[in-house]
């Protein structure tokens, strides 16, 4: 509980206090205050204004008073014509103001005889469904979990987009969906095909496609696992996947393309079905438990098995490394978490951890679990930097 919180329970407490002509127990018995600060606090509150106002403490509506607030805030709250408001209503935020800040103020005066001035910094929480989806007019529209949206032709749930097949589309008209750090996505394109996008992660596609013609969605930036709608339910169209340096041809099928601009190396993994690599006029076959591999400064591609699920947890909530650096886990933490990442030492980069760890999880369990594992020593948080050390 941060030190607001406790004052503004100290507040309450002395406020029914005097109100029923009780002593000032709570006020003696906190660890809040040093004895001249107490003393102080006792003089102001015997103010007979101030008993009055606190009196009125007890009268306030808090939980609608903060509803109003919230909605106020969060853009949703409507404005109504102006109505003459009674004086009561101030006296009430006063009633609350009052005692709060005048506690406040003595406690942050008093800093070298208390030992609860520190602030608890703000949790860093795992990723949540968010996104903006941006319309073909250039609009953007924020996406966030448990929010409902809806349009003429696609709706969301607070987890997912859903677009509506058109029976005739006239022409082609794109829409972004791009994820933030911290955040997850999926998508039901007008065709039926599936996609997840992982954070920090951008997709550009048609709203509807045309019957015949190819499919071409294009992952700008990120990472994603694709569940395609298969060729034979529309007229024979492949799907394609464009990407940074490399064009996927797939006939129907379920892979996943990780390609972060921060990284140098670019993997599409095939989990089943079959798809085509194209890079620099190379075509590259893949088949179920494949990946390619394709080194974004010089334009190699390579191909080898690996196991899949190591590749494609991230979408069932998990991650799953196998002898994976731990500059590389870092990285993927970042994203999810939306933190900064710093090592005391380069030689740490390269220590290399397996594990299966859960993405709702806490981030300090997760470094925990590594830290009891002794690959590293120790860890440190400060604001959204994380150390390890």
């Amino acid at each position: 509980m941060t030190i607001f919180r406790d004052l503004f329970k100290l507040s309450k407490k002395l406020s029914k206090a005097l109100l029923e002509n009780k002593g000032l127990e709570d006020l003696e018995a906190t660890d809040l205050f040093s004895d001249d600060a107490k003393t102080h606090i006792k003089q102001h509150l015997s103010n007979e204004a101030i008993k009055e106002n606190l009196e009125l403490l007890n009268q306030i509506d808090k939980e609608a008073d903060w509803k109003n607030v919230a909605q106020s805030i969060s853009g949703d709250y409507k404005l109504k014509p102006r109505k003459r408001r009674s004086m009561s209503t101030f006296m009430k935020v006063a009633a609350v103001v009052i005692p709060l800040v005048s506690l406040t103020y003595i406690v942050l005066h008093n800093r070298t005889n208390t030992t609860l001035l520190e602030v608890e910094p703000l949790p860093i929480i795992a990723g949540t469904d968010k996104a903006i989806l941006t319309l073909d007019d250039g609009v953007d529209i924020a996406l966030e979990q448990d929010i409902p949206y809806e349009n003429d032709v696609v709706k969301s749930n607070g987890e997912r987009l859903t677009y509506t097949k058109a029976t005739t589309p006239s022409k082609l008209a794109f829409n972004y969906l791009t994820v933030p750090r911290g955040g997850q996505y999926q998508i039901a394109l007008s065709d039926g095909t599936l996609v997840w996008l992982n954070a920090d992660s951008k997709l550009k596609y048609p709203v509807n496609f045309v019957e015949g013609a190819p499919r071409i969605v294009e992952l700008v930036y990120g990472e994603a696992y694709f569940d395609v709608s298969p060729s034979a339910e529309h007229q024979g169209s492949h799907f394609k996947v464009l990407t940074k340096q490399q064009e996927v041809d797939v006939i129907g099928t379920a892979f996943n393309i990780k390609a972060y601009n921060d990284e140098s190396y670019m993997y599409t993994t095939l989990v089943e079905g079959r798809i085509t690599i194209g890079i620099n006029h190379t075509l590259a076959q893949l088949i179920p438990t494949e990946q390619t591999k394709i080194d974004l400064r010089t334009g190699q591609l390579t191909k080898s098995i690996v196991h899949v699920d190591h590749h494609v947890a991230w979408v069932k909530g998990y991650f799953n490394f196998k002898d994976t650096s731990l500059q590389d886990i870092m990285k993927v933490l970042s994203r999810w978490y939306d933190v900064d990442i710093s090592f005391a030492s380069d030689d740490l980069k390269d220590v290399r951890f397996s594990g299966l760890l859960n993405r709702k999880h806490n981030i300090n369990t997760l470094l925990n679990g590594i830290k009891n594992t002794q690959f590293i020593n120790a860890y440190e948080i400060k604001n959204k930097t994380i150390t390890i050390k």
